[in-house]
């Protein structure tokens, strides 16, 4: 199909589209003439911008003052300008202010009710916002902001939970409404947020203790299988960490969102263990690579697996697609470790092209990161061999 086909199949297209005519008409309609038209775009999509990050601000708000975890903050999109940390929050600036984002998480009981409480913060926020647009009625700028913003706001309030973003209405209505089991589950994260916590610090033993102790608690939920996962990953384990995955993924058939990261997580793990020689490369990266679609496929942004799809192509023979791909991924990275492995992934692909040098830069800020990383400490080994 034609890219511009797809793209008439787009909802925020159409509704751009449907947009533009109704402000066009409305303004003409009302004698305000081509400028009258310009203001009203102009508020509208101020509108679907300044909505957003206002409800995302009374989150962010609202998890401060409940104490819910809030591990990196991210304003803006495009290109990483830097990154400063204010106490344990990690908050990275970007080229284009227009959007705010934020890894936020449970981090002790009661779980349901603090994050319900945060969403309400949100909500609160946004509707504050859109009613102060309908009090400008009657101007071009505010007669675009004003429809705009509440049409953003009443999307954000439908329940919705996808991988990289939960919805306000999610918070408020889908929350509440979870079966014991889902509960349990979503508890289960302070444990994993913790264990990451203290694994991104590289204190790889007092991670063990906070994942043996979700394991007491909750040893059939995929929130333990992750953190176990992820502990044998910070050891060097692949093997038996995508043999983990596997045996889940042949025994239970997990909802939509966890299966993302499921497969996702297969993807990166079984190329590392063939790159480790750990499994057989010609059985386990086909296996790793219908993963990574997969995971696309359902849901998971392809631009976030961009360090996974760099492994792929430097396994396949791609170094200069890997630099590509790995560049990306360590851009976009919004933790320690994977942007330390996503370096790691690059270095090896500079190795590959012959450019010893640059591997030597790029795995020098790697090792900044996390020298410990296993797949860090595997190509400072190969850089050593060569000389």
């Amino acid at each position: 199909m034609h890219p511009w086909l797809r793209l008439l199949g787009k909802p925020w297209f159409v509704a751009a589209t449907v947009a533009l005519v109704v402000l066009t008409t409305v303004e003409t309609a009302l004698g305000n003439g081509a400028l009258g038209v310009l203001a009203a775009v102009t508020g509208a999509l101020l509108g679907t911008i300044v909505l957003p990050m206002c409800t995302r601000t009374g989150l962010l708000l609202g998890s401060f003052l409940l104490g819910l975890r809030v591990r990196h903050i991210v304003f803006g999109a495009g290109r990483r300008l830097g990154t400063v940390r204010a106490g344990q929050v990690e908050v990275t600036f970007r080229t284009l202010p227009v959007v705010l984002s934020a890894d936020i998480g449970p981090r002790r009981e009661p779980v349901i009710a603090r994050c319900w409480t945060a969403g309400l913060v949100s909500a609160l926020f946004g509707v504050a916002v859109a009613t102060a647009g309908w009090f400008g009625l009657g101007t071009p700028f505010w007669d675009g902001f004003a429809p705009a913003a509440t049409a953003v706001l009443l999307y954000q309030l439908i329940p919705g939970r996808t991988p990289l973003r939960t919805s306000t209405g999610w918070l408020l209505f889908g929350l509440p409404r979870q079966d014991a089991g889902r509960a349990r589950e979503f508890r289960a994260g302070a444990y994993a947020a913790e264990a990451h916590r203290l694994l991104q610090r590289g204190e790889l033993d007092r991670a063990q203790a906070v994942v043996d102790e979700l394991g007491g608690i909750a040893p059939d939920s995929h929130t333990a299988l992750s953190c176990r996962v992820t502990m044998h990953e910070a050891r060097g384990e692949f093997d038996t960490a995508t043999m983990l995955l596997l045996g889940q993924l042949s025994e239970q058939q997990p909802p939509r969102r966890e299966m993302c990261y499921m497969l996702a997580g297969l993807a990166g793990l079984g190329l590392a263990a063939a790159e480790a020689g750990q499994l057989p490369a010609a059985d386990i990266v086909p296996t790793a690579e219908r993963a990574l679609h997969d995971s696309v496929r359902l849901g998971f942004p392809a631009f976030e697996l961009s360090g996974t799809f760099g492994l792929l192509a430097l396994s396949q023979g791609e170094p200069a697609e890997a630099v590509r791909l790995c560049g990306t991924g360590a851009e976009y990275s919004t933790s320690t470790t994977s942007r330390a492995d996503n370096l790691a992934t690059l270095a090896r692909a500079y190795m590959a092209e012959g450019e010893n040098g640059r591997a030597r830069e790029t795995l020098a800020e790697a090792e900044r990161l996390a020298d410990w990383w296993p797949r860090v400490r595997s190509v400072r080994e190969r850089l050593d061999v060569v000389g």
